[in-house]
């Protein structure tokens, strides 16, 4: 199935999902999700800046759908608290800028051209996996950390999860829970059946998931994926049995049951088979030149990031500083996940 296929297939499949999960809340008293407020257009078009003859600093992003807690709003707030500062206004003069700009690319890899293709983006919030594959000169200065996020030494990690519901072949029930199911298994309904996945640029909603299996001898590329655009849609299109299997962020699913005050216990609702190495959390970059360790813009810029951060916090996310070599096993993974791909590819085609 290509992926625009699976992109349609997904479009009516989650608004199955919320009818089901609707019905499905009110039947056990809990929220409605099908009772959600719509989403407020986002702005189209790649770039929305302020009017001046200087070169605008640039704030890259990818135009996120309304809902979510980096919204096209809440950068133009940023945008606004930034040119709001006098010293840091002063400082983009003396590098030759006029104002702060907002650069709104219209996916994955349009976000990743736009870091590698000059003038390029001067701070960019990107998706961990973007940053791995863009050959741009880029430094990390913070990941951002949800409240399901985890640290492991310094820096922040976002597990993934293969899940399944209770109508599902591989579903364990509660009391045989313990049983591990053979990753063999789990490839071969991961490869042969309708999956709901983040998207195929997600660390935790599909290459790390793909790339666990592969290490079960099984070339784990979904032949039926549907892409869901969040780990959130995921769990919906699973729960409500629009698919049996999905791949998503650890802890959502338990996130939205509680959120809709759903009583029914989790282990009676979905299992999950397989919980993935971490993957860092999305960075926020600059370009190398302003670096903090030797820009003074750079110092002003990752302060006032963390000032506004702890002012106006969009879905409990915080920034945590980080670096480079955070990203270093995921983009080692990545590569694998490639070259493993690629070698079954040409098997396959023999």
């Amino acid at each position: 199935m290509s992926r625009e296929q699976g992109n349609s297939i997904a479009k009516v499949s989650r608004r199955r999902a919320l009818g089901y999960l609707g019905a499905w809340a009110v039947a056990t008293g809990g929220g409605v999700f099908a009772g959600e407020a719509p989403p407020s257009p986002a702005p189209h078009g790649a770039a929305f800046e302020p009017m001046s003859s200087a070169r605008p600093f640039t704030l890259g992003f990818i135009r996120p759908e309304a809902l979510e807690p980096l919204s096209a709003t809440w950068f133009r707030r940023l945008q606004r608290f930034l040119d709001s500062d006098v010293p840091f206004r002063e400082a983009l003069k003396r590098e030759g800028y006029g104002s702060v700009g907002l650069v709104a690319a219209e996916g994955f890899n349009d976000l990743v051209r736009r870091m590698e293709v000059a003038p390029g983006l001067d701070c960019v919030f990107c998706p961990a996996l973007a940053y791995c594959r863009q050959v741009g000169d880029y430094a990390v200065v913070f990941q951002l950390r949800g409240p399901n996020d985890r640290g492991r030494d310094k820096y922040i990690f976002q597990f993934g999860v293969i899940l399944v519901n209770r109508h599902h072949p591989l579903y364990r029930a509660p009391r045989s829970r313990d049983e591990q199911v053979p990753r063999r298994l789990i490839a071969r309904h991961f490869v042969s059946e309708p999956v709901a996945l983040v998207s195929p640029y997600s660390a935790a909603g599909y290459v790390y998931p793909c790339h666990e299996l592969f290490k079960a001898g099984i070339r784990a590329v979904p032949g039926q994926p549907i892409f869901c655009g969040s780990s959130e849609e995921v769990v919906k299109m699973v729960l409500s049995d629009v698919v049996g299997m999905g791949a998503c962020e650890q802890g959502v699913a338990e996130d939205l049951l509680r959120r809709y005050a759903i009583p029914t216990p989790p282990e009676q609702l979905y299992d999950v088979l397989l919980t993935t190495p971490g993957s860092p959390t999305d960075p926020v970059v600059f370009r190398r030149r302003f670096s903090p360790d030797r820009s003074e813009l750079g110092r002003r810029l990752k302060d006032l990031l963390g000032r506004f951060f702890s002012a106006d916090r969009p879905g409990a996310i915080r920034l945590e500083d980080s670096e480079d070599s955070a990203f270093a096993a995921l983009r080692a993974a990545w590569n694998e996940f490639e070259t493993l791909s690629a070698e079954t590819d040409a098997l396959e085609t023999r």
